[in-house]
């Protein structure tokens, strides 16, 4: 049977379908089941349509799918032009979406970076396998020593997807000049491949027969989140080794998960090497190189840093490409990455997660009270391994021009700023071909990948916090979270700017070396800006 190629259209609900964790109570559900988003609220709408979509959710909450099954088909067989037929059809068809649910205590989605967790080829009734088989791959990917350390600054939702099939699409390799020759003058019968009706979509796509999910499969389940990043780590029950890339980590026995979301997130190449003919469309990375003189890890060799070196054999060629080091994740076996990959991966985590959490207060200007000032407090992210550093920097708030203004607002052809060079070209390449087909936008045909990447900048090109450094003063709160606050001096009438700057050592504790040592974007580090205001300034002359 030929695997789904169309995506129902989303109008239903934001639910979190699995029973909730023991440790969540209260308020924290609706962070770990979401919120109503798309289609009107069933308890404030009414009608046995919205009764049947409710009770239909709950059962999937409750791990009743069949039951829930049923609420579905009978909502489609009585109200066909429901608002919530489309999700009751994704949720009770062959290939149905069953829910999903936040796998530890819940994290603002909007600070953290949110991977999924799917699963292909689990029926109905074999959703319990597929629990226990996320737990244990989840458990793998956090024993990696960088995930580990900051794995508060994820969060992981496990998906409940049910295939019809169990089985990963076979794909019929390209054939060769000799073998169309051969089957020119013999005529044989092309040998049929098997396909199967599955959630995701898999198939071994690689040349060793490596699983690899369908995209636009992923990223249709992915928009039932209300925010998300695009990532996911898919599962393919029958699946064998992985492939990585766009987000999307597809691997089969979970050994390989560190390695398949290596590619995915790290945007980390393969530093195994079994090709021996010659390197052939390969691109430069950040742990692979066809410059031995002058790889991009060379101020790791400046220093002469432990386990790293030059090594000939990486992108799967034998000869001609050279890797940082000889044992790492991206290489055969091994769940941990080399020194080089660690600090690309942890670049890589502080361009969606700012190392400052919470302010407070949220306003940006601050008047001084008869009281006093209010608290002032930053609150910043927490590794596991090692405390962030914070300081704090007073001056008078200095003049805001229209050239500043202009460079503050202004925003580039590029979004989110975090653009290679050659990134770069290839756009504007891009917007030239479409300046000559008179086009503007891009071709909609296109599916677009859903979610919020590369949130930050980093303050590399920023120039120094204005003013002197002041002292700060910092007090443990629940749950082992550092605040931290100014120690202010006595301010005359005025208008000051207080800055707060936040910076990740990113050096566990007991560690001889740093695990970043070249950050040239800054994005260890960030800053926040707070106006304070004290009594007596003039205000500014708006003239008569």
């Amino acid at each position: 049977m030929r695997a789904r190629r169309t995506l129902v259209p989303l109008l239903g609900l934001l639910f979190l379908v699995a029973a909730p964790p023991a440790h969540l109570r209260g308020e924290e559900q609706d962070t770990a089941f979401g919120r109503f988003a798309r289609a009107p609220d069933p308890d404030e709408v009414g009608g046995p349509d919205a009764e049947l979509y409710r009770a239909g959710v709950l059962l999937q909450r409750k791990g009743k799918y069949r039951a829930a099954r049923r609420k579905f088909f009978r909502l489609l067989e009585d109200h066909p032009d429901s608002p919530y037929a489309p999700e009751a059809e994704d949720r009770s068809g062959p290939n149905a979406f069953l829910g999903f649910t936040l796998m530890h205590a819940p994290r603002p989605s909007e600070r953290r970076i949110d991977v999924a967790l799917m699963g292909d080829g689990y029926p109905l009734d074999r959703q319990t396998r597929f629990d226990k088989e996320a737990e244990g791959h989840l458990k793998v990917l956090l024993k990696e020593p960088t995930f580990a350390a900051y794995e508060s600054y994820f969060n992981f939702w496990r998906f409940n997807l049910a295939s019809q099939d169990t089985g990963v699409d076979e794909v019929e390799p390209l054939p060769t000049d000799e073998e169309l020759q051969e089957h020119r003058k013999r005529r044989r019968k092309k040998r049929k491949v098997r396909t199967f009706e599955t959630a995701l979509d898999c198939k071994a796509a690689g040349p060793q027969g490596q699983v690899a999910a369908n995209p636009r499969c992923v990223w249709h389940y992915l928009s039932y989140l209300d925010v998300n990043d695009a990532l996911a780590i898919c599962f393919a029950k029958k699946g064998s080794l992985g492939m990585g890339g766009m987000g999307i980590a597809t691997t089969g026995p979970k050994g390989v998960v560190v390695h398949e979301f290596g590619h995915a997130f790290g945007g980390l190449l393969d530093e195994y090497a079994n090709n021996p003919g010659p390197p052939t469309g390969f691109t430069e990375s950040v742990n692979t190189t066809t410059n031995r003189q002058n790889p991009p890890w060379k101020h790791f060799l400046e220093v002469g840093y432990p386990g790293v070196g030059v090594f000939e054999g990486a992108a799967t060629f034998k000869k001609g490409v050279w890797r940082p080091a000889h044992n790492c994740a991206m290489n055969t076996g091994g769940n941990e990455y080399c020194p080089v990959c660690r600090e690309a991966t942890l670049l890589m985590i502080y361009t969606y997660v700012s190392p400052i959490d919470v302010v407070r207060p949220a306003s940006k200007e601050i008047h001084r009270g008869e009281d006093g000032w209010p608290a002032i407090e930053v609150e910043p992210m927490r590794p596991a391994t090692h405390p962030l550093e914070v300081e704090w920097y007073l001056g008078d708030e200095p003049p805001v021009t229209e050239t500043d203004e202009a460079e503050r607002t202004e925003e580039d052809d590029f979004g989110d700023g975090m653009l290679t060079e050659e990134e770069r070209k290839l756009w504007e390449r891009i917007k030239r071909r479409r300046k000559e087909e008179g086009r503007t936008a891009p071709r909609t045909s296109v599916p677009h990948k859903p979610g919020l990447v590369r949130r930050r900048r980093g303050t590399g090109r920023d120039a120094p916090p204005v003013g002197e450094r002041i002292k700060g003063k910092k007090r443990k709160a629940r749950g082992g979270r550092r605040i931290h606050a100014p120690v202010l001096p006595d301010l005359g009438p005025g208008r000051y700017l207080l800055t707060a700057v936040v910076r990740d050592p990113a050096r566990p504790r007991g560690a001889r070396h740093p695990w970043v040592l070249k950050d040239d974007q800054g994005l260890l580090e960030a800053r926040h800006a707070f106006v304070l205001v004290v009594g007596g300034v003039e205000a500014p002359d708006d003239g008569p």
